[in-house]
């Protein structure tokens, strides 16, 4: 079960089985012009941690250190771009933590500092433009990329959520500060308390999204604004994401990171009333999906769908 609330299909291997090899593409398409592609389609893209997670930090870096890459366009095989993490095996567990066991706040902070960086050090750190192209769910860490990219071109069947609001993050973000300021403070704050679905159209109308095509057209739609950004000179392109960044750390984006590799470990450990639904306990007695449609049900009776 993913982000999304779906499970895998039946002949779907268990996670520490399954041949990730080809799970994330490099593919320098043509001048300047390099993809990086989410290859797990019959998962919806979910991420499977840890290692996914690591050959995405290692396409990234190729793309960085390929001084004629100048714009990196980010995608996913298949009916959605990425709808999460895959909750198989939730990142908690690939730190470490066992079935009624606990883990130490340790091996939690150096594990999530690890998965931040292998996405932020290739979208806000990174030397190269990032261009997400988008389709269907847009969930999770897909979510975290349409925060952390530098132009975001969405399908108009594309839906982006926190859906982790609803399974222990209420209001919390790791990429907090760049949510709010692509959505604005009210909006932002929504999406979060409520994991609410916000769909393409709503994004185009609020400024979100640069561009919104009917799904045959994204990969062109895509390629027409890397080319426009290949045309700059690659110093300038630099400078300008140098420029970026400064400004980041001036809003402090830099000390939020590392306050979310300690604030993730304690919403870990959040102690659940008896009248309060608690996922991973949830998921233990009926199973991922129904879990998160249980999850899920609380919202949508109120609207937020």
């Amino acid at each position: 079960m993913d982000a999304a609330g779906q499970n895998a299909p039946a002949d779907s291997a268990p996670p520490g089985e399954e041949d990730l090899s080809r799970s994330i593409l490099y593919e320098v398409v043509e001048n300047h012009i390099c993809k990086i592609t989410l290859n797990r389609p019959h998962r919806k893209n979910a991420i499977l941690t840890p290692v996914m997670n690591q050959m995405l930090a290692e396409a990234f870096q190729r793309a960085q250190e390929d001084d004629a890459v100048k714009v990196i366009v980010l995608g996913g095989v298949g009916s959605d771009f990425c709808s999460g993490e895959d909750t198989q095996r939730m990142p908690v567990e690939t730190f470490g933590l066992k079935k009624g066991g606990r883990l130490g706040q340790s091996h939690r902070m150096r594990g999530i500092r690890k998965l931040l960086d292998s996405t932020l050090q290739g979208t806000l750190w990174g030397d190269k433009v990032v261009i997400l192209a988008a389709q269907g769910a847009v969930l999770g860490q897909g979510f975290s990329f349409a925060m952390t990219v530098d132009l975001l071109i969405l399908a108009d069947d594309a839906y982006v959520a926190r859906r982790q609001s609803r399974i222990g993050f209420a209001g919390f973000e790791t990429q907090l500060p760049m949510t709010l300021m692509r959505l604005g403070l009210n909006r932002g704050m929504e999406a979060l308390l409520t994991g609410r679905t916000m769909k393409a159209a709503e994004l185009k109308e609020w400024g979100v999204a640069n561009s919104v095509v009917p799904p045959e057209r994204l990969a062109d739609e895509a390629m027409r604004y890397a080319r426009a950004v290949a045309a700059h000179s690659t110093d300038n392109l630099m400078l300008g994401k140098r420029s970026l960044q400064q400004y980041l750390h001036g809003v402090g984006m830099s000390s939020f990171q590392n306050f979310a590799t300690v604030a993730h470990p304690l919403f870990t450990n959040t102690v659940w009333r008896e009248d309060e639904i608690n996922f991973l306990r949830e998921r233990d007695k009926v199973g991922g999906r129904q879990a998160m449609k249980n999850l899920n049900k609380v919202w949508e009776d109120l609207g937020f769908e």
